[in-house]
């Protein structure tokens, strides 16, 4: 496009021309539409500058706008020499390209060329110029000064264009110490792959540390690209020189920190004299819509021409400039006005302006800003007297406030802290369920109980791995994503360590645990009999022989002791008896050792010592095997071949390892203990690698070894749910071989989010929501049931009816045996009787017919001359004392009589068996 001339100025021509005093200022800009703030910048400040004429020293203002490519010398120079004749004055914007040749010829002409786009004490410190004056100040000592105070001495810089490239080589000769890794994006309006393969580089070297100097269109975007690959945590620190990135609309950030810089107070008298409700002044173009905020050149643009009419004093018959010949002569009046307009001072909406001698802006503030709730907020200022002055307490006060942040928390898969949800079979695509899903959503109830805001969101660590220092000195896993910047906070299985706390912070433990041995359970031998355990083979046959001695010896004391002996008399007759027959021995002897005694106890001297004996004996054997059988019948009886972790630092046959990376394999290799020592060394030299890649993998390597030969060695609380899932073919063996806890890690610049964290903590353990969290997802989510879980702490489980069967067996027999005694009884006794009823009637025939006989011989040799006498026989009574048969002869002296009954008196017996 070539010259344009706006109406109004023609207008304000023709006014100045009768005037008095009349300014004529010509403007060079790039080509922009009619719209943008820049140039409808410059038209606003004339109007007010001729609006209040009257009430102010200011000249009347006349301004030509010739927009065409700044960067292009031949059409600046020839626009410079159509309008020389005629113009007191430039402002405007220049590009690296033409910027010496509009200084050389401001200096041939004498004439002011204020601009307002660049300031080439950034790329250039000893630039100065007589003529040609910078309204923009440099960034540059703003930035070492912020730098110096952040502590950073490695980090990115990102430019995008030839400014801000020669801007950071100037930069970077400031700070010849400081390790730099310069990134260039093409400035594109479409295109954002530059910027993305910027950003994956930086990621990659594991910069988190970063200072974007590019154009304002460009930092919205970066803005974007940063959330959108998670460059957002807290670990990440931005320095932003865009001085209107306070303008930006903000994505959702996470804990990351954002320095930036303001020059334009919006609440300023003059800001709002200067542009309030500009938009709907009759002679201004209205703006586009996505131009209605003013930014930082559109305020400079504003201030360049309120300076060139401050500095301006009418010298009365004006010198005319001459035209660009070769015999050209210098006007005087140009110098006069390049000197004024160094000396000014004024507030402009940038602030104070004032200019060196060398025309570079000096005496200027900056505001220093610090992301918050999306919003940037002044944190403190920096000014070229008293340098940068930052307000620690409200930057941190504005940090630790959570509001307006989404944390990025790293997590590990593995049940039960940390799983993907899975419904009716099918898993829900970025939703997670766990112990670690279940604490975060305690934890922000109960900061949103006091009134904090704590937004989250979970990803899965990229390795699977929980946190360790690798061979090149970085760390993997959840801790070297908080390091990287790729997550704010780790929430996982993750233990407190001593190197772990060094790199990140953590909050107090959620979860205390030990490092215990998982192995196969062995198959379960109980038998029938199991009660008989607690003693040995040997010693139930020393039983059995001494309970036979106890009632010899008893029998045989008894006997020939007369204490023993006593008299009773029965049916007028006297009997000695002895208690203690042999079997009465025996039973007394049972009765003893099964503490029940016996209705007769022994009388003598003897007999008494070899009862107290068995007592004695009864009492210690009865207390010891009592004792042994309240611990065998409640030990699982698993012939474990592991119970010790010195049972396996002491064998090569049952193969052991832990996770390849963590706490656990570091406490062996860190250990001073022979036995550990012993152990790290056989699983870093075993092949193939016992090490497992995650706890499900040892699990699964436990239970489907054959023949129980692969050990697992974990923390107790990933090892008790383990044993508690389908198949439950494992469990937990040995003592705890060390203690430690579970914490939250956090990223080490998030200093209140721990405290906050740790308080939540500790609330949740005092209101027991951490235990009912553990019976969730350790108790109630089992699938073996109590009877199969193993506790490795007493090593005990419910007694079966397996194990306790034979007792019920021996009662059973004992039953079922007095049953068939007492049958065999009843039918000895039937038959007993049957023959004693057939002996005695074959015993009275045979006696009758002698007496028939003898009485038939009588009668034949005597006659009738005595009557015959029949014998009488006598049965007795049928009870159980039935009286002996007894046999009387009629007729006989002394009746003579056979019995089966008792012993004749003088006769000793024993009673019983």
């Amino acid at each position: 496009m070539a010259k344009l001339f706006l109406s109004i100025a023609a207008l304000f021509l023709l006014f100045g021309v009768a005037c008095c005093q009349y300014l004529r200022v010509m403007s060079f800009l790039e080509e922009l539409p009619k719209s943008d703030t820049r140039f409808v910048a410059l038209r606003r400040s004339v109007f007010l500058l001729n609006a209040n004429h009257n009430k102010t020293a200011r000249p009347h203002t006349i301004l030509h706008v010739y927009t065409s490519g700044v960067s292009e010398p031949s059409y600046l120079i020839r626009n410079w020499c159509l309008n020389i004749e005629t113009m007191d004055s430039f402002v405007g914007q220049l590009a690296l390209s033409t910027l010496y040749t509009m200084k050389d010829y401001a200096q041939a002409f004498r004439v002011p060329f204020v601009i307002f786009n660049l300031a080439p004490t950034d790329f250039w410190d000893d630039f100065q110029s007589e003529y040609l004056i910078s309204i923009k100040p440099s960034i540059i000592p703003v930035i070492q000064d912020v730098v110096a105070y952040r502590g950073w001495e490695t980090y990115a810089y990102i430019f995008d264009s030839d400014e801000s490239f020669l801007r950071f080589a100037n930069y970077m000769q400031k700070v010849p110490f400081h390790h730099i890794i310069p990134k260039r994006i093409n400035r594109t309006t479409t295109n954002m792959t530059s910027a993305e393969i910027v950003l994956q580089e930086i990621q990659e070297v594991q910069v988190t540390k970063i200072i974007v100097d590019c154009h304002h269109i460009m930092t919205e975007r970066i803005l974007n690209l940063l959330a959108e690959r998670d460059m957002v945590t807290a670990a990440y620190h931005y320095i932003f020189l865009d001085m209107d990135v306070k303008l930006a609309n903000f994505p959702v950030l996470g804990g990351m920190r954002l320095t930036g810089f303001n020059m334009v107070d919006r609440n300023t008298d003059n800001f709002t004299y200067a542009f309030d409700q500009w938009k709907h002044k009759p002679d201004l173009d209205q703006l586009d819509a996505e131009n209605k905020i003013i930014g930082f050149d559109a305020s400079l643009a504003f201030d360049s021409v309120v300076a060139v009419a401050e500095g301006y004093e009418d010298p009365g018959e004006k010198e005319r400039l001459p035209r660009c010949t070769p015999n050209f002569q210098r006007s005087s009046f140009g110098a006069q006005y390049a000197r004024r307009l160094k000396n000014i001072t004024f507030a402009g909406i940038t602030g104070q302006i004032s200019f060196s001698e060398g025309g570079a802006r000096t005496n200027y503030t900056v505001d220093v800003l610090s992301l918050h709730a999306n919003q940037m907020t002044k944190i403190g200022q920096w000014s070229t007297s008293e340098r940068l002055r930052i307000n620690k307490t409200i930057e941190e006060t504005l940090f630790s406030d959570t509001s307006g942040r989404v944390y990025r928390v790293s997590s590990v898969l593995g049940e039960p802290y940390f799983s993907r949800k899975v419904v009716n079979g099918t898993e829900v695509e970025g939703e997670f369920e766990g112990f670690c899903v279940d604490l975060m959503a305690e934890i922000k109830t109960v900061l949103a109980a006091r009134n904090k805001t704590f937004n989250y969101i979970f990803h899965v660590v990229a390795d699977g791995n929980h946190g360790a220092p690798t061979k090149h000195g970085k760390w993997d896993g959840t801790v070297g994503e908080i390091i990287d910047g790729k997550a704010d906070l780790a929430v996982a299985s993750l233990t407190i360590s001593k190197k772990r706390q060094k790199v990140v912070d953590f909050t107090k433990p959620f979860m205390n645990f030990g490092i215990s041995i998982m192995l196969k359970r062995p198959e379960e031998r109980s038998h029938h009999f199991d009660f008989l355990g607690p003693f040995s083979f040997e010693i139930w046959v020393c039983l059995f022989f001494a309970l036979i001695g106890i009632t010899l010896t008893l029998f045989e004391v008894s006997r020939f002791s007369e204490s023993e002996w006593y008299t009773q008399s029965e049916n007028g007759e006297e009997e000695r008896i002895n208690e203690f027959g042999f079997f009465n021995s025996l039973w007394y002897a049972i009765g003893s050792i099964m503490q029940q005694g016996a209705e007769y106890s022994p009388r003598s001297l003897a007999g008494r010592i070899v009862g107290g004996v068995c007592w004695f004996f009864t009492l210690i054997i009865l207390a010891s095997y009592t004792a042994n059988l309240a611990a065998f019948l409640t030990m699982q009886r698993l012939n474990a071949p592991i119970k010790s972790s010195s049972d396996l630092a002491r064998q090569t046959d049952v193969i052991y390892g832990t996770k390849k990376s963590g706490t656990t394999v570091e406490f062996f290799k860190e250990s001073t203990i022979p036995t550990f020592q012993t152990m790290y060394e056989f699983m870093s030299n075993k092949e193939p690698s016992p090490f497992a890649e995650n706890a499900e993998d040892g699990w699964r390597r436990v239970y489907q070894t054959e023949g129980g030969k692969y050990a697992y060695i974990l923390e107790s609380t990933t090892n008790n749910y383990y044993n508690q899932k389908k198949p439950c073919q494992t469990m937990a063996v040995a003592e705890r071989l060390s203690s430690s806890s579970y914490g939250i890690a956090v990223s080490k610049g998030l200093k209140e989010v721990t405290k906050d964290l740790t308080l939540a903590i500790l609330e949740l353990r005092e209101k027991a929501k951490l235990a009912i969290l553990e019976t969730k997802w350790w108790t109630e989510k089992g699938e073996c049931g109590p009877e199969t879980s193993y506790d490795s702490t007493t090593g005990t489980h419910s007694l079966t009816l397996e194990q306790l069967a034979g007792l019920f067996y021996i009662l059973l027999g004992g039953l079922m045996s007095a049953v068939l005694i007492t049958l065999i009884h009843i039918v000895k006794k039937s038959i007993v009787e049957e023959q004693i009823n057939m002996s005695r009637f074959t015993s009275l025939r045979f006696f009758q017919s002698l007496w028939n006989t003898g009485a038939a011989q009588n009668s034949d040799k005597k006659g009738n001359e005595d009557s015959p006498r029949t014998p009488t026989i006598s049965t007795g009574s049928s009870s159980r004392d039935t009286a002996p048969l007894t046999l009387k002869i009629p007729g006989e002296v002394g009746d003579r009589s056979r019995s089966s009954g008792p012993i004749p008196t003088g006769k000793r017996s024993y009673r019983g068996y």
